[in-house]
């Protein structure tokens, strides 16, 4: 490197003395791109985990105030103090469970969950209650294909459930990549024990006895090792029955001897479903696939569509269905994203030709855009763990838009060098100091425009972790088209061009017109300013026709529906009613599929409804059309789809991945239960009178009625019992309970011991229950205890051990902002019960979250923008003639949103951030030309006329080829994008006006700023001379 010369470019005198080996060099970098992109995880979205950790525990048979005192409470003591808890909501239901711990997203959620885990190991619960389960969800936990499998013609329930259960789960579960399989609608299997009550009384045994001999025999347990010819050997004690037959002969008496088969019916087969599932209205098992967390969802796609075609080859008694496949998404992003990154690129070198209008010229300055990507692209599986997602592509086909820039003021300073060369073969110098000419001023705005999104890492919540890999995809980018620019594009340049470009004297007739119009703008200044002030003013006049949302939601041909009946509904119940449903919805021509399922699965945490034992709802899926329209499928659900009973809702939406939630969530707290419900209903009206709210509900729901048996001990004891042993007496004809497995190797099966009889259908039935005395009487169960029907609450609800209720609903209106300033205008109104308080959260919260977020990132990313323009020229006052090229970039932006009609979201706010670097660089092209010029002895007035004239083809170049890049996307042909249209109609916009007003309004400020400098440094020169 030569004393004084700056690294890049030392680059660039590299390429040109070794253009050979740069060609090597970018030929094995594309390579190592393309390689790179086959290697990336392919998914939706970025996995980000939801900030919360969910604490499932199931009490059997207990009701809400039950679990509250003896589950929920002891469970938040032990949870409140975990570090970094923001809040512990807890919900206690009849026979379970279910503490939140909200977390912030800069929380290590791994972490977190190892610490909840520890704690909970050290809480005691009643014997009874099932030990507490931690679940962490995120974008991609949930199941990333759905399928169901159906039965053909003269095939039974039966016979379908033992083909998933031996063929179509062993076949998935042992693929590469399949991390769960979770199967609804498949009836577990057991064995069934049914205890004899009169069998029982005439043998003299007991169920405790039963249930002693079935729980201490019926086990396998290691017993240690031995050594054998020295070898170790495993030595397992066991006690297990292997088959049903040995079953009953199971002694549970040895004097007179009773086996297990005198007192039971005992019966191997299916238990009562958890769920019911139907597709098509037919019965059904769903079979959904959940990949590993570092799976590549369409690898395991294709290894699971692979399996199960395969399975189903041949097969005429089952049918499979795919209802949904992520990865059929992913694909289409990908497809849609490299058309138009394409067709941008497309749109780019048809200007460059038209602006140029040399062939080779245009292909060196095109080069730059595959090539850059390519780099990128190497550089993000090499150094980052991100993923090829929805937001990546984003920032891929936002770039190819920006990485054409650096070149493009390269190239055409080089032809613009040649075209005025003066004669004679031009050398390697040529070409050098053309592009060292430019290479500061690309370094500056490619800086700016990577300085910009520094701030977006420092921004807190979902949108800093959903926009990171858009972030770091640009910010790569660039900097690759920056390295592209001084080495390749000057190395091709003197490859191709040496003899290639005409020479050319005189500017242009649309540089001549521009001269015209800026020496009238510097004569004009007050007029030149006040026209641009108006334009600025009167683009804020449209703030209030744009609507505003938090992120837009990609459409897909799918609608999502649940049907809530009241607390406590049997899932068959459940079935019955969803299957008329279904059939309403399955007769609508647009509807191609539909796959419903009842009820939840016993024990688990459903990530649909974020709690557990989620019995009364049934949910859809609903596969529609290509060409249905998705928004007017739902409205028109919405208005003709009737609840089928009192007290039950019905709601369908768009089918949804990524960031959601309810868009209206309010929380409502007060000092007595009453003052809640009468404070919650208030609210809840409030909330449904407001415009563009739909589905309007709250979570406080009816009392249920339940049967308590009150003990009277003086009555007990003269009989010989006590509390305890008639609750041991009563549970089993109340509760199923499990006491061992039976069977050995890799199919085992639960014992279930029960108690035959007619169910009881009313309280005095219950009174009537014998009991069977220590003293060998047989008393009713009326002897010894009150037996009464009341009313408690279906399920408690704390929020930081507080009582609360939330009203919650969502919004139609594309406007959120609108809806939410409405819905706080209604509630700030109201009158609510002494003590009674709310909190407005959801797309309120969202909003207001992003507004303040993005704001701070904008105002750093101004700081970083002048700092690195104070750097790039040494002084404070050019950088601040620069920055005023920035608010007339809001004229666009917001023109271009009213115009497209997209609300302002976070993509809009990226796209803003994104103008602050992309408008100041065509600002600084031309204000470094006017340092050199002002330099070189012209006054500022001169050197700005003469900078104007020589920038303004590179200018004009730079901006267009960007919008042609992004128009592609601002038309929202992409499919499956998140981000692309909102951000590309802002930056487009922007940059057209900001554009036009930097040529005019910048060289204004800037001799306003310097106008007495540039007179002395005239003076000087001429002094000098």
């Amino acid at each position: 490197m030569r004393r004084g010369e700056k690294p890049l470019m030392f680059l660039t005198r590299f390429s040109l003395k070794n253009a050979l080996a740069v060609a090597i060099l970018a030929v094995l970098a594309a390579v190592g791109g393309l390689y790179a992109s086959s290697q990336f995880k392919q998914e939706a979205m970025p996995d980000v985990s939801i900030p919360y950790l969910f604490v499932t525990s199931f009490y059997p048979g207990a009701t809400p105030e039950e679990v509250r005192a003896e589950v929920a409470e002891p469970l938040e003591q032990a949870l409140r103090n975990i570090r970094g808890v923001q809040t512990v909501l807890s919900t206690a239901a009849s026979n379970v469970a279910t503490v939140t711990l909200e977390f912030s997203f800069d929380a290590d959620l791994d972490e977190k969950k190892r610490e909840v885990e520890e704690a909970l190991a050290g809480v005691r619960l009643p014997q009874e209650a099932e030990k507490p389960q931690v679940t962490k969800l995120s974008f991609e936990s949930g199941p990333m294909m759905y399928t169901a499998v159906s039965a053909g013609d003269g095939v039974s329930e039966q016979e379908l459930a033992a083909f998933v259960r031996d063929r179509v789960l062993p076949a998935l579960q042992g693929l590469e990549g399949v991390g769960r399989v979770q199967v609804l609608g498949l009836p577990p299997e057991r064995v069934d024990v049914r205890l004899l009550p009169d069998k029982m009384a005439e043998k003299g045994v007991t169920y405790q006895q039963v249930r002693q001999v079935l729980q201490a025999m019926n086990v396998t347990l290691p017993v240690g090792e031995a050594t054998f010819d020295r070898v170790k050997r495993a030595v397992v004690l066991t006690g297990r029955a292997r088959t049903v037959d040995e079953l009953k002969k199971l002694v549970v008496q040895p004097m007179p001897e009773v086996r297990l088969a005198d007192i039971a019916d005992i019966s191997e087969g299916e238990a009562e479903p958890d769920t019911i599932t139907r597709v098509q209205g037919n019965p059904a098992v769903a079979v959904n696939i959940v990949r590993n967390i570092d799976a590549n969802t369409v690898d395991v796609s294709d290894r699971v569509r692979e399996k199960l075609s395969e399975l189903f080859e041949g097969e005429t008694g089952f049918k499979l269905d795919i209802v949904y496949d992520a990865a059929v998404d992913v694909k289409r992003s990908v497809r849609g994203m490299l058309r138009e990154g394409l067709l941008g690129a497309l749109f780019a070198s048809l200007l460059i030709l038209l602006f140029l209008r040399n062939g080779r010229a245009t292909l060196i300055a095109v080069v730059s855009i595959p090539l850059s990507v390519l780099i990128a692209l190497m550089l993000l599986k090499a150094f980052t763990d991100v993923t090829l997602n929805i937001m990546t592509l984003g920032g891929m086909a936002v770039a190819i838009g920006r990485v054409v820039d650096d070149s493009i003021v390269v190239i055409e300073n080089i032809v613009r060098r040649l075209q005025h060369r003066g004669g004679g073969t031009p050398g390697r110098e040529l070409f050098f100091d053309a592009t060292r000419e430019v290479g500061g001023a690309i370094t500056s705005s490619t800086l700016t425009t990577v300085a910009v999104f520094a701030p977006l890492g420092l921004v807190g919540g979902m949108i800093g972790k959903i926009f990171a890999p858009f972030a770091l995809t640009v910010v790569l980018s660039l900097l690759s088209s920056l390295l592209v620019a001084v080495t390749v594009v000057p190395a091709m340049a003197y490859a191709m061009l040496r003899r290639g470009v005409k020479e050319k004297t005189g500017a242009g007739r649309v540089a001549a017109f521009y001269r015209r119009m800026l020496d009238w703008s510097l004569k004009h200044k007050a007029a030149t300013l006040l026209l641009a002030f108006l334009l600025f003013t009167g683009s804020l006049a449209l703030v209030p026709f744009v609507g505003v949302t938090f992120i837009p939601e990609p459409e897909e041909k799918f609608a999502v529906m649940t049907l809530t009946m009241p607390k406590g509904t049997d899932v068959r119940a459940v079935d019955e009613a969803a299957l008329r449903i279904d059939e309403q919805i399955r007769r609508l021509p647009e509807v191609r599929l539909s796959l419903v399922t009842s009820g939840s699965p016993e024990g688990e945490f459903d990530p649909n409804t974020l709690a557990a034992g989620e019995s009364h709802r049934a949910n859809w899926v609903i596969g529609l059309d290509p060409d249905t329209d998705v928004d007017a499928f739902v409205r028109a659900r919405k208005a003709d789809l009737q609840p089928p009973a009192e007290g039950a809702t019905i709601d369908v939406q768009k089918l949804a991945f990524g960031p959601g939630g309810p868009g209206i969530y309010v929380v409502v707290t007060a000092k007595t239960r009453d003052d809640l419900r009468r404070a919650t209903e208030t609210i809840a009206e409030a909330v449904r009178s407001v415009p563009g709210t739909e589905n309007v509900r709250h979570t406080l729901v009816d009392d249920l009625e339940s049967v308590r048996v009150t003990v009277r001990s003086a009555d007990a004891l003269r009989n010989g019992l006590s509390t305890a042993q008639a609750w041991a007496m009563l549970r089993p004809l109340f509760a199923d309970e499990r006491v061992g497995k039976i069977g050995e190797g890799g199919r085992t099966l639960d014992v279930v011991l029960s108690v035959g009889g007619a169910a009881p259908k009313s309280a005095a039935d219950i009174a009537n229950l014998p009991l069977l005395s220590p003293l060998g009487r047989t008393v009713a169960l009326g002897d010894i205890a009150d037996v009464a029907t009341l009313r408690h609450p279906a399920a408690i609800q704390l929020r930081n051990g507080q009582e609360y209720a939330a009203v919650v609903g969502n919004i139609a209106d594309p406007d959120t902002g609108k809806v939410n300033a409405e819905l706080r205008r209604k509630l700030e109104a109201l009158s609510l019960p002494e003590g009674a308080s709310y909190s407005l959260d959801g797309s309120n919260k969202q909003i207001n979250d992003m507004m303040r977020d993005m704001s701070m990132a904008m105002l750093a990313a101004v700081g970083l923008v002048y700092v690195v323009m104070l750097v790039t020229f040494g002084e404070g006052r050019a950088p601040f003639a620069i920055l005023f090229s920035l608010p007339f970039a809001a004229v666009g932006a917001l023109a271009g949103t009213f115009v497209a009609g997209e609300p302002i979201s976070v993509a809009s706010m990226v796209g803003m951030l994104m103008l602050i670097g992309i408008v100041v660089t065509n600002a600084i092209v031309l204000v470094d030309r006017v340092q050199k010029q002002i330099a070189a002895g012209l006054s500022v007035r001169e050197a700005l006329l003469e900078a104007g004239g020589t920038r303004l083809r590179p200018i004009l170049m730079t901006a267009i080829a960007t919008i042609c890049a992004l128009a592609p996307l601002a038309l929202g042909w992409s499919e499956g994008a998140l981000v692309s249209k909102g951000l590309a109609v802002v930056v487009i916009g922007g940059l057209t006006t900001s554009t036009l007003l930097t040529l005019l309004v910048v060289p204004v400020m800037y001799e306003l700023l310097h106008g007495r400098r540039g007179s002395r440094l005239k003076a000087e020169a001429g002094t000098a001379g």
